[in-house]
């Protein structure tokens, strides 16, 4: 049985590569529940991420709690992460 994932992306104003993440996140959503969820960069949390994760920029996806990856999004790498996670299976 198919479950929701919940996918939490931290972005930055005039970020191209957070405009593709959430463009590819809508059109995926289409086909693979889920709950995305959008936090700025300058808040609390979007600190807290970029801190935690050590990354050098946005954007940064977190799915189901996890850090999937940030920067620019490989269509192929999430679309398996999302169908494994929607299953239960874990995907490398």
């Amino acid at each position: 049985m198919n479950r929701l994932v919940d996918v939490l992306v931290v972005t930055s104003p005039g970020c191209h590569y957070c405009d593709d993440a959430l463009d590819l996140l809508d059109e995926l959503a289409q086909a693979i529940p889920m709950k995305i969820r959008t936090v700025p960069i300058f808040s609390d949390e979007g600190r807290s991420m970029i801190v935690r994760h050590k990354v050098p920029f946005p954007p940064v996806l977190i799915i189901d709690g996890r850090f999937f990856g940030y920067g620019r999004v490989s269509r192929r790498k999430l679309e398996a992460h999302l169908a494994g996670a929607t299953t239960g299976r874990q995907v490398g």
